[in-house]
């Protein structure tokens, strides 16, 4: 399966994001991708599907929030589930150490 360095890289790379972080969710990487300037929606919306066409993974549009007065933020998910990213869920392992 693909990285999730590598994914990251990618949605920065195709859309100009000014930064970006990557979290895991229910066992699901979600990218957040920040910008500071005005740029179109459907334009965002064809750059991450054009990602999604390039991965061996899908990844959606999940959430548009604003965080500033003139800069926003676009959260992108996998479909996906991945095994082991998630760190909130604590399993049996853990506590065999």
């Amino acid at each position: 399966m693909t990285s999730q360095e590598f994914v990251r890289a990618k949605l920065v790379s195709m859309t100009n994001a000014d930064c970006s972080t990557v979290e895991a969710k229910n066992n699901r990487a979600h990218y957040y991708l920040k910008f500071d300037n005005s740029i179109g929606w459907e334009w965002i919306e064809t750059q991450i599907y054009k990602v999604n066409g390039d991965l061996d993974l899908t990844v959606e549009l999940y959430k548009i929030n604003p965080s500033g007065m003139d800069s926003f933020e676009v959260e992108v998910r996998e479909l996906q589930r991945r095994e082991n990213i998630d760190s909130s869920q604590i399993g049996l392992t853990d506590f065999e150490k």
